[in-house]
């Protein structure tokens, strides 16, 4: 510990502290009452955030934890993460420290890009252990730039051009107005201590090349580029958020939610917007703003112009898009489960989004055009087991009235079903033998006929 020197909090100032708190005035009005987990790499910038949220929450200790990922990507990374521990018991501020395996890197994932997923989800784990509500980073104006450039190369669209956001969830960057050289003039005044991550001169990363290779001599030319560069990224957040509302309005007018969850866009309406409003439309829908590139954007373009009725296409957010006769359907993809479930008499069973139920204590014989409630002969099906399961391919039954047989599938593309409909469909079986195609047909072999003397009613509500 006497290696480095640790600045009082109570001394710590700088010029601009007038700004930044007053900028975390407006950032901590609404989380008075939360705790917050400080990502903290041992660098001049997370140390400093560290401080000034120190300095800004009184009752820090009971407010803030410390968390330090050791991505094992260098060989001296544990000094880095003895520092952290260390400056964790001068604040005496709680530090959890967890540790990240490259060799569990799959081939062909970016370092980068697979170092940061690793590190959030470490960081929302410990979240979630100290029942904390927030993480803090100390992202700044600077690693604003170099985000909008890497996107830029990336081919990103409108959103990706937004840049980094202050808020994200449960990730909080309080630092992102303010330039490397602003903070540089405090940690510089203030003597703050820290490590230097030797790989943060390594070119071959992205980042780093545009941060030593473009933004640095760029700066050297013209020392408001941060500035000017921000600007205007603020500039294209103001077009998405004027984007978002019309889209909003679109939505709020033209599309429909049914009971669970799926949406479905009027597709004449859909249609007639212009192609980028339709994929902005889309990626809202399913949470795709922002993680979409080139490629995605002209798959899905491509997907649009062909309007193939039947056609799907799913999406990296792990919805399903469907191009339907009248709509644009979308919906969450949940891998099928396949299951069986007996139903007996007298007996309620769930089953999918539906409750069924048995009653042979039918006193009065009624039919209804309720396609969910159906009277059968019950002495056709009586000591037989009744057993719910989803429909299978190269299913097959003698709809009620007919003599031969008919394919599931047919039936399907007969009452126009969907490809949602066809995978959320449940057959009701005796012995093995479908007698109901749950919501359309029973089968002909347990119709009612003048020689039927007992009833069984089979229904089915939507829960």
């Amino acid at each position: 510990m006497n290696n480095y020197y640790f600045p009082d909090l109570s001394n710590i100032s700088g010029d601009n502290f007038v700004k930044i708190f007053e900028h975390f005035n407006f950032i901590f009005k609404d989380k008075t009452k939360d705790r917050f987990l400080i990502a903290i790499s041992g660098g001049p910038d997370s140390i400093l955030l560290l401080y000034l949220v120190c300095k800004y929450f009184p009752d820090y200790k009971n407010k803030i934890i410390i968390g330090h990922i050791n991505h094992n990507i260098r060989d001296d990374s544990v000094i880095d993460e003895e520092f952290v521990k260390i400056i964790g018991k001068v604040l005496k501020i709680k530090t959890y420290v967890r540790y990240l395996n490259p060799k569990n890197k799959l081939k062909n994932d970016n370092l980068e890009a697979w170092a940061r997923s690793e590190r959030y989800k470490c960081l929302n784990l410990i979240l979630k252990e100290t029942n904390s509500q927030w993480i803090i980073t100390a992202h700044h104006a600077n690693d604003q730039v170099e985000t909008f450039l890497g996107n830029i190369a990336k081919k990103s669209g409108l959103f990706g051009l937004g840049g980094i956001k202050e808020i994200n969830g449960n990730i909080i960057r309080p630092l992102l107005p303010f330039s490397k050289n602003d903070l540089s003039k405090i940690i510089k005044k203030n003597k703050i201590p820290s490590v230097l991550d030797k790989t943060n001169n390594n070119n071959n990363f992205n980042r780093n090349f545009i941060r030593n290779k473009v933004i640095k001599p760029w700066e050297r030319r013209d020392r408001y580029l941060i500035s000017g560069i921000n600007y205007s990224i603020n500039f294209i957040k103001e077009w998405q958020e004027t984007m978002m509302f019309f889209i909003n309005e679109f939505l709020n007018h033209h599309s429909k939610k049914t009971k669970n969850n799926t949406t479905l866009i009027n597709k004449n309406h859909f249609k007639n917007l212009p192609i980028l409003a339709q994929l902005t439309s889309l990626q809202l829908i399913t949470d795709s703003i922002g993680i979409l590139r080139k490629k995605d954007f002209n798959d899905i373009k491509q997907f649009l112009q062909k309007n193939k009725v039947g056609s799907t296409y799913k999406t990296k957010s792990n919805f399903i898009i469907l191009i339907d006769r009248d709509s644009i359907i979308i919906d969450k993809f949940i891998p099928l489960k396949k299951s069986n479930l007996e139903l007996q008499i007298g007996k309620n069973i769930r089953f999918g989004d539906y409750n069924y139920s048995l009653s042979n204590n039918v006193d009065e014989v009624s039919f209804t055009s309720n396609p969910n409630q159906e009277l059968i002969d019950y002495d056709k099906i009586k000591n037989k087991k009744l057993i719910l399961r989803n429909w299978e391919f190269g299913d097959y039954f003698t709809p009620l009235g007919m003599h031969g047989t008919q394919k599931l599938s047919d039936l399907f593309i007969n009452n126009k079903k969907n490809v949602f409909q066809k995978d959320n469909q449940t057959v009701l079986t005796a012995n093995g033998q479908i007698i109901w195609v749950c919501g359309l047909r029973i089968d002909n072999s347990v119709s009612i006929t003048r020689e039927t003397k007992n009833y069984l009613e089979i229904k089915r509500t939507y829960i």
